[in-house]
Formats: structure tokens, sequence, C-alpha cells
């Protein structure tokens, strides 16, 4: 390339792309145009040659065959290898099973299965509550009867509904003050029997007024009463400190007495008398054998808490003689036999029942303190226990 002279100093410069039209001199700095004497014409390029039309036409035909060629030989080369290629069997594979989840731990323990059938009341005056329950009873289609100390005894479906009560004067025939009910039954003609202030009371279903049927003989004192299979019942009473079992027809009609039938027959000593004749309890069964709870022994003090060798069952015949005795109890608010002569005692929170020759068969627990209890004609328990009723089922018979 011809070098360059600036115009300002004079100097060559020959370090400059062809293609440039501006340079910078390398020597004083000074910037000029580049003449067109100095720069080099652009290389032109000549066009390929244009295929005429047939020549291209040839051309596509060669690379077709070519192509198809090319393919057939390849798809019969593939199908030589598979035919060629020895069989396997495809392998078997179980069929898919999910995993089993681990057990998952429940947030909140499983509740206890609640044992009772039935359970109503509560604490109040109003229809379906109590004021200090302390007796029941149940008739024979299943009705509840319940007294307290309002002196109301209260009455209720199966299903623990209130249906009906009656209001038992606070004296009246044969007692001047009367502050609780002692006990109540029901018999198989759903007459209500009331023992209050040492009087028993007899109410029709339908009796709003005082009744006119009540037994008090002389100046003695009832002290517990049971209904007979038989339509009549049995009381005891207690006068001048001696117990009499007392006999009742169905028609109300007294027909034996036997006096100090614990104390005479059963040789049993009491200390004090009067304690221990307040805490009989009896009941009779179907066949007409008599049970009763007495006190046997020395019980300290005129409260009704005893030792456990204190409280003694024994069993009479249906006659009142003495047969012997066999259950050893504390703490009892009764007692009471079903269908199949089994004998039930109450003992604090539990009820425990034997056979009619004092085996034990079972405990029935998970009650608070038992205040009283009855039995209806299936052997159902009903318990009254801080003013409310809870009812339990029938254990399995005995013989089965």
């Amino acid at each position: 390339m011809k070098p360059l002279i600036c115009p300002q100093c004079g100097g060559k410069i020959t370090d400059y792309n062809q293609w440039q039209k501006i340079i910078n001199c390398q020597y004083c700095s000074t910037r000029f145009i580049v003449g067109d004497e100095h720069r080099e014409p652009p290389v032109s390029f000549e066009p390929a040659p244009d295929f005429s039309g047939a020549a291209k036409a040839g051309q596509n035909l060669v690379i077709g065959i070519v192509a198809s060629i090319c393919l057939i030989f390849g798809a019969i080369i593939v199908v030589a290898l598979v035919a060629n290629r020895p069989h396997r069997s495809v392998p078997e594979y179980p069929a898919y099973k999910a995993p089993t989840p681990f057990p998952q731990k429940s947030a909140t323990p499983a509740a206890t299965p609640n044992p009772n059938l039935l359970e109503f009341g509560g604490k109040g005056t109003a229809n379906g509550l109590f004021q200090n329950a302390d007796a029941i009873a149940v008739d024979g289609k299943g009705r509840i009867y319940v007294a307290d100390d309002s002196l109301r005894v209260q009455q209720f479906n199966e299903k623990g509904e209130f249906l009906n009560v009656w209001q038992i004067p606070q004296s009246g025939k044969g007692y001047k003050r009367a502050r609780a009910i002692q006990k109540i039954a029901v018999d198989d003609q759903e007459r209500l029997y009331v023992l209050v202030a040492g009087v028993l009371q007899m109410w029709e279903q339908n009796t709003v007024e005082l009744p006119e049927m009540t037994w008090n003989v002389d100046s003695e004192y009832i002290v517990d009463f049971a209904l007979r299979s038989d339509g009549g019942m049995l009381w005891v009473s207690a006068s001048n400190d001696v117990e009499t079992l007392m006999y009742m027809s169905r028609s109300g009609k007294v027909t034996r007495r036997v006096g100090g039938f614990h104390t005479d027959t059963a040789d049993a000593a009491l200390s004090p008398r009067e304690t221990g004749l307040a805490a009989i309890r009896i009941a009779t069964d179907g066949a007409g054998n008599i049970f009763s709870l007495y006190a046997f022994g020395d019980l300290g003090s005129y409260q009704l808490s005893y030792n456990t060798e204190d409280l003694v069952m024994f069993r009479f015949t249906p006659e009142g003689k003495y047969v012997d005795r066999f259950v050893q109890t504390m703490n009892s608010c009764g007692i009471a036999v079903d269908n199949q002569s089994r004998l039930y005692i109450s003992d604090e929170d539990q009820l425990k029942i034997y056979t009619n020759s004092g085996d034990a068969v079972t405990t029935v627990s998970g009650f608070k303190n038992i205040d009283a209890f009855a039995l209806d004609k299936d052997n159902n328990m009903y318990v009254l226990s801080d003013d409310k009723v809870v009812k339990r089922a029938a254990i399995a018979n005995s013989n089965d």
C-alpha cells in the first residue's frame, strides 16, 4: 500500500487499513481523510453457475433413486436381524400390592363404654329432680318410683320421663311428724306402699288425698317391710327394744307374729340394741324364704356405720324359723332378692351378689355411693346415687 503523508507534520503513515476513510496520525494525532487513490477497490465475487431446468430434474431423480435403494436395503437388514434373534419369554411380575399403612395412633384414648342403660335425675325440687333421694322401687310395667326428703314420691316411665307425683303429708294417721321416707314398694295390683315415720301407707295409682289404708300396730314402730309373692306382706316392728316379725295376708289381716326372731332364734347380741333394731332390713324370695340383714355384735355407737363383722345376713324359713347366717357386709343400705333367689347387698359403691346359700356370684361396681337400689321383674338393677337414677342390665343366671 502507498504510504500516507500527514498534511500537518509530513510524517509517513504506513500502518492503516485500506478500507479506512479517516486516519489518526501516529506522530501528531492529526485526523485526516484518506483519498480514494490510497484505498484498493473491493473484491467482486462471481455468482455460482446456474443449472438449466433439465439438469436440475436429472439431479433430483438420481438423488431419489439412491435414497430409495438405501431405505430398501436398510429395511431388509432390520427384518433379518429380528428374525434371527433368539426368542425370549416376557417375564411375569406379581401384581402391585399397596403397602400396609402404619397404624395411626389416636390423638385421644378410646372412650370407655358406658355400662348404664338409663340415667336421669339430678338435684332440685322440680318434677324429675330430687332432694336427697333415698328410696326407689320398680313396678311390673317397668315404671320407676323415687322418694326423697321433700316427702315426694315421683313416678317415671321406663325411659325416665316424669309421669306423676304423690306428696306424702308431714303428719298423718299414726304419726305426728315425718322427716323422710324410709322405703317404698309397688305390688302386683300397682298399689304404692310408703313407709314413713314408722307407719306403712298404701296409695292407689290415682290417689291424691291422704290414704285411708295405713298400718301401725299399737305403739310399735315399723322398721322395714317386704312384699310376698302371694300378695301378702312381711314387716319388722320394734317396741321396747324387741323386734317382731309380722305376717299380713293379702286382705290386710295380721296372721302371725314372731317376737325376737333375731335375738331369740338366732342368738344374736346387740350393743346398743336400739341401733341394731334400726339396722334391720328384710327381703323374701318367691318360695317364701326370708332373708334379713341384722346388726350382729357390738356396734359401739348409735351411728349406722359398721365393721364387716357387725352386719350379718340371716336366713329363715317361710315360717320365720332361723336357718343360718352366712354373709358379712358393711355400710349396706338394704338387700333384695331376684327371681333366681340370688341376694343383692349394697356395700358403699358396689352391689355384691350371692346365691341363697351364701356363695359369691359377682360384684357390680362403678357406682358412686349407693343410697338405695331395687330390681325389676327381669332382674335389671336400679341404683340411686347422688340424686340420680342409674339402670344396669341384669347379670347372667347362675345356672348359665
